[in-house]
């Protein structure tokens, strides 16, 4: 029942129209100043929406979604199994974006499968968000061109999930077909040519840009750590 519900707001003619049944139906929240587009389909269990926009065509699928006024999600994007989406003022979320955490169930970890952008930041068009880990991104940041990752795993060669959450700091552009790793923090007034990839954090401002293959050790072997946790037959763990 609740999918039909979802697919018959999806397909009403008018903003309004559509509201009222997501507010009457479905209890989200969503201010009158709001505007939602046709043909989305947003299947959301703790829902604020406050003087925003959600363009046309989107598939938004999340526990917790908030949206503080003036921020925008556009057109063609696909956010699945995201524990919470959190967009501060002025923030927008473009177009053709893929943002993505696990399928429940499949990790320990669902809480942490978060992805927050700071008021005034823009997730310009066709990136890569991998959720299975947090993602959080400060205000006045700008992931510009196309094709760029943000990856919050990995695996050792004994099959441990390594996981460990993206934190950037204000201020920071990030240019296009860049390559985001797991536990990187960005501090503020930074900015990242493109096409370059990031493995290691960066602790002091400038403009950085990589493009060399170097050899920095071993490869990763987690399996005889003690806080490795097994669920559902797999390994995991996380870094802070």
């Amino acid at each position: 029942m609740r999918r039909l519900t979802i697919l018959f707001a999806a397909l009403l003619p008018f903003s309004r129209l559509r509201i009222f049944i997501y507010r009457t139906l479905l209890n989200y929240r969503i201010s009158s100043d709001s505007h939602i587009g046709i043909l989305n389909y947003i299947d959301i269990f703790d829902c604020e929406i406050t003087g925003a926009r959600i363009g046309s065509l989107n598939r938004i699928g999340c526990q917790s979604l908030r949206m503080a006024p003036g921020s925008t999600i556009r057109r063609f994007n696909r956010i699945n199994n995201v524990a919470s989406l959190t967009m501060e003022n002025n923030s927008i979320i473009g177009t053709r974006n893929l943002i993505s955490g696990t399928p429940t169930g499949l990790t320990p970890f669902k809480k942490h499968e978060n992805l927050t952008l700071g008021n005034g930041s823009n997730i310009v068009a066709g990136h890569l968000f991998d959720l299975s880990d947090s993602v959080t991104i400060g205000a006045d940041v700008t992931i510009g061109g196309q094709g760029t990752q943000f990856w919050t795993h990995g695996f050792d060669l004994n099959h441990v999930k390594i996981q460990a959450p993206i934190r950037i700091a204000d201020n920071v552009y990030i240019g296009s077909g860049c390559m985001i790793m797991a536990g990187v923090k960005i501090v503020e007034a930074v900015s990242i040519g493109s096409g370059s990839v990031v493995p290691k954090s960066i602790l002091e401002s400038g403009f950085y840009i990589s493009s060399n293959l170097i050899r920095k050790g071993n490869v990763a072997d987690w399996s005889d750590q003690e806080n490795i946790l097994t669920h559902k037959g797999a390994k995991f763990i996380r870094k802070e």
